[in-house]
């Protein structure tokens, strides 16, 4: 009864040896070009301020980050404004006691600022700021904003800057200025963090400072989201502003701690007590792609997201990007490649080898071409894009970037596409793959044989009676005990299995097109098959998009067996 299983086995590893590719075989994607600075000049809100009103001795970056006096008195932007143009709102707290602490049922004033793409002659003038940087094209008193005439509406970017930050602080402005240089309107609140809770959480040194302070920072991080959303509200709803932004097209741009801000205003709960519960801050459906720099996903000892990061679990499947410094401390990779791996949607995590914590010069063009490019394909479902960031894996020049987590899902299908859903039986050792809606969901209800689950994995293909790319053959052998599926575009492959008498075949499953050499052209996805080599007694094919999904099944000891279709995005 053995001899079966091992003719079975003899096969396909015979496949396998024909199909395998050396790995010197690059994909014409993996290292991509810079993005630098934006076709678009910019222009931005007012920040007018009367500088005499720092005393001697402070600096109005203070000011700027709420930094309060040694005795405690607050310090805000407020009151440095000069001009009533600056948007000044006052946010509701909601009388939560477990999220806001000491500031439940409260307000807090918080500032806002705006940059946004211009044309080349707009007639603002810069607003010099005392750390040397400036305001480009910058409104003041009643000026409106002057929206580039390239398009109607822009897509809108919220930009939460780190814990101690403001928009205008540091390098914060020009990464600002540069996101508006590719057509977003960036809108940034002044957090001003230490109004609320002037701690940090950055080792086990300061746990007990915060266990004695824990409600404050519970606070502070709650409150920003809050900030966050009543900006979108205010830009959304505003004269100048309301008429030239794309309400469905919100993005979110996260450093440090902003990074944890936009998750949370996409739905993951927030750490809450010492014993590591989580409750939800809010959940708003307006924002689409989170991205972020350094992100602050807590600490080893002390997540963001609830015990073991759970919390994620809550959020809206909006796509995240993650990029982290290995060398950072404040904000630890493991820590937030802990929550990136709990996420189902789109999501990639980029390592920075050697970055510590703050803006890493030598890495701009990757921290920017990442994000950008993220944007591109989530944000503005530019299919191309997305195909791109399926297949990056490096930005050329600048640090040294690599992916750690990532997944592209496919862009929903129109026309004569079809999506091609991954399904695993735990019992039967078993995956499989449908392009038909109709038989996935007799797998979800478990119709004909239970115990079929989503793996959250997928691919776009054609359809099998499209016009485009080549029929892809599926059989199925059942003999002896043991069950496989086997799916191939290679006419040799099927015409060896149309031999075999141990094999069936079940239908044409779709359409893809066959890669040249381990390439797939411009515009497409790539997708790899790797081969279990028989463990568990029954042979397995797994076909996957994910670069750290192939990586694990490799470790498993699953064979890489190469690029097997090249598909839509």
């Amino acid at each position: 009864m053995t001899r079966l299983p091992l003719r079975i086995a003899a096969l396909l590893a015979s496949l396998a040896l024909a199909l395998a590719v050396p790995a010197s075989r690059a994909d014409s994607l993996a290292t991509v070009p810079p993005l630098q600075g934006g076709p678009y000049a910019v222009g931005c809100s007012s920040v007018e301020q009367d500088f005499s009103r720092v005393p001697p001795g402070e600096n109005a970056e203070w000011w700027w980050e709420g930094v309060p006096t040694e005795d405690g008195t607050p310090r805000y932007l407020t009151t440095l404004l000069s001009t009533s143009a600056t948007p000044v709102l006052t946010i509701p707290v909601p009388d939560d006691s477990v999220l806001y602490g000491p500031h439940a049922g409260t307000s807090v004033p918080v500032v806002i600022f705006v940059c946004y793409p211009t044309d080349a002659d707009n007639p603002y003038a810069d607003y010099a700021l005392p750390t040397g940087k400036s305001v480009p094209h910058m409104q003041r008193g009643g000026d409106p904003p002057l929206f580039a005439s390239a398009r109607a509406r822009w897509p809108v970017l919220l930009y939460s800057h780190g814990y101690g930050g403001s928009p205008i602080s540091g390098d914060y402005v020009s990464a600002l200025v540069l996101l508006a240089s590719h057509g977003y309107a960036v809108v940034a609140p002044f957090h001003g963090d230490q109004r609320i809770a002037n701690l940090r959480l950055e080792d086990a040194s300061d746990l007990l400072n915060a266990i004695a302070n824990f409600s404050k920072f519970t606070a502070m991080q709650a409150v920003r989201p809050l900030a966050l959303a009543a900006a979108l509200d205010h830009v959304l709803g505003s004269p100048g502003w309301k008429d030239r932004l794309d309400a469905t097209q919100v993005a979110g741009f996260g450093a440090s701690q902003g990074g944890e801000s936009l998750m949370l205003m996409a739905g993951a709960k927030l750490t809450v007590s010492v014993g590591l519960s989580s409750k939800q801050v809010m959940s708003d459906p307006r924002l689409k792609v989170v991205t972020s720099y350094v992100p602050y996903f807590g600490q080893p000892f002390f997540p963001a997201f609830g015990r073991d990061q759970g919390g994620v679990d809550d959020m809206r499947p909006v796509p995240v990007l993650a990029i982290s410094g290995t060398a950072d401390t404040t904000a630890p990779i493991g820590t937030t490649e802990q929550a990136m791996r709990r996420l189902a949607q789109s999501r990639i995590l980029v390592a920075l080898e050697g970055v510590e914590h703050g803006f890493d010069d030598a890495s701009r063009d990757d921290i920017f071409t990442w994000t950008l490019r993220f944007l591109l394909a989530h944000l503005q479902d530019d299919r191309s894009a997305r195909a791109t960031l399926q297949r990056m894996e490096r930005v050329a020049g600048g640090g040294d970037d690599r992916r750690v987590v990532d997944y592209t899902a496919p862009a929903p299908a129109s026309g004569g596409e079809r999506i091609v859903v991954e399904f695993q039986n735990d019992e039967l050792a078993h995956f499989f793959y449908t392009a038909d809606a109709e038989e996935a969901a007799m797998l979800d209800a478990g119709v004909i044989v239970p115990g079929w689950r989503r793996t959250g994995f997928a691919f776009k293909a054609w359809d099998r009676d499209d016009a485009s790319g080549d029929a892809s053959c599926r059989y199925f052998t059942s003999r002896s005990g043991v069950y496989s599926h086997f799916y191939s575009i290679w006419a040799p492959e099927c015409a060896i299995l149309a031999a075999d008498p141990l094999w069936r075949f079940e239908a044409q499953a779709f359409r893809a097109t066959r890669p040249s050499a381990e390439d797939c052209p411009a515009g497409h996805m790539r997708v790899t098959r790797v081969y279990n080599l028989m463990d568990g007694g029954a042979p397995n094919h797994r076909f996957l998009t994910s670069a750290s999904e192939i990586a694990h099944m490799a470790d498993e000891d699953w064979l890489v067996e190469g690029s097997v279709f090249c598909t839509p995005p």
